[in-house]
């Protein structure tokens, strides 16, 4: 269960100008995962952090989004064993546990990256949302009863 989400470095580089068609690359790498001290209070069960980057790369060589964090997540010992151990023989996390990671730093990072990005005048790194609006159906009615030129 993941406890506590923090931001160490939040950075935003823009190098070069905005022109012709960019492209943006999301990114997240885990740099390090380590056992972390225990509340007081809190017993058979372990902390573990994990340690990532978030990175936005707006191409071709435009602009660069970089935030640095940590992930705190607590379970229980045995899985906790499982999980260092992993990644000190593989520099891996299990899939599951993984997913459940990026989703949760995709969804804090990304909001703030999309609010740095606004900030210096980049264009979004994500898809928002559109309305398409349709017509009433009034007006197809209209559109219906119109003659056609022939």
């Amino acid at each position: 269960m993941i406890i506590h989400f923090t931001m160490d470095k939040i950075s935003v580089d823009k190098t070069g100008p905005i022109k012709g068609k960019i492209e943006a690359k999301n990114s997240i790498k885990f740099l390090d995962i380590a056992e972390h001290p225990t509340p007081d209070g809190i017993n058979g069960q372990a902390l573990i952090k994990f340690k990532f980057t978030y990175k936005v790369d707006y191409l071709p060589n435009v602009a660069k989004t970089e935030i640095v964090g940590q992930i705190h997540f607590l379970t229980d010992k045995p899985t906790k064993d499982n999980i260092l151990e992993d990644w000190d023989k593989h520099s891996k996390i299990d899939p599951s546990l993984s997913g459940q990671l990026v989703n949760y730093i995709f969804s804090k990072c990304g909001v703030m990256a999309l609010s740095l990005s606004q900030q210096v005048g980049l264009p979004p790194h994500i898809s928002l949302p559109r309305i398409a609006v349709k017509p009433k159906e009034s007006e197809k009615t209209a559109e219906k009863s119109k003659p056609k030129a022939s």
